[in-house]
C-alpha cells in the first residue's frame, strides 16, 4: 500500500518555468513523432525518442524529461489498443502542443534533508526545488502539477507500509 500526499502551495516563477519546459518537450515530441511518421514510414520507439529528444534537454532534470515522454507514448499506446478494439469513437491520438505539463522525478532524483526540506534535482547547473515537507519519510516519486493560471500541487508517492501475506495472514512491513 503506497500513502499519497497532496500538498497545495503557491505559484512560483521556478514552478511555471519548468512546466511550461515541460511542455515544450511535449510539444516537440508529439510534433516530431508525427513528422518521423510522415517522412520515414514508421513510427519511433519509446527508446529512440527519449534518446533523440530527452538528452540534454535544459532545464529538466534527464529522467523527468524521460517521464514526459514516457507519458506521450503510453497515451499514443492507449489510443492504439481503443482503435484496436474499435472502441474510439470520438478519441483521437496526442497530437495536440501544450503550453506547460506535469513534471515528475524518482526516487534518484529527490533527496530529504535534515530539516525537513525536499530537495528536487533540475539537472546540470540550475536551481533545485525546494518543499517544505510534513513527512519524516523521503517519496519515492514526486508529481507537480500547475503552472500558467492553474495553481500549482504536489503529489507524492512515499513507501510508508506494503501488505505482504505470510502464513498467519496480512502483515505490515515497513
Amino acid at each position: 500500500m503506497y500513502l499519497t500526499r497532496t500538498l497545495k502551495f503557491g505559484r512560483t516563477d521556478q514552478l511555471d518555468r519548468l512546466a511550461r519546459r515541460a511542455g515544450n518537450l511535449w510539444s516537440t515530441v508529439a510534433k516530431w513523432d508525427w513528422r518521423f511518421i510522415d517522412r520515414q514510414g514508421y513510427w519511433p520507439s519509446k527508446g529512440q525518442a527519449q534518446t533523440m529528444y530527452c538528452k540534454g534537454f535544459d532545464g529538466l532534470h534527464s529522467q523527468s524529461a524521460q517521464a514526459v515522454a514516457d507519458s506521450f507514448y503510453d497515451s499514443l499506446n492507449a489510443w492504439r489498443k481503443k482503435r484496436k478494439t474499435g472502441n474510439y469513437e470520438g478519441l483521437r491520438p496526442p497530437y495536440k502542443q501544450k503550453r506547460d505539463f506535469k513534471v515528475q522525478w524518482k526516487a534518484s532524483a529527490t533527496r530529504l534533508r535534515d530539516d525537513g526540506v525536499l530537495r528536487l534535482s533540475n539537472g546540470r547547473g540550475n536551481k533545485p526545488v525546494l518543499i517544505d515537507w510534513p513527512s519524516g519519510k523521503e517519496p519515492k516519486r514526486v508529481e507537480i502539477r500547475g503552472g500558467g493560471r492553474r495553481p500549482v500541487r504536489a503529489f507524492a508517492l512515499s513507501t510508508t507500509s506494503k501488505k505482504t501475506k505470510s502464513r498467519r495472514g496480512a502483515r505490515r512491513v515497513a
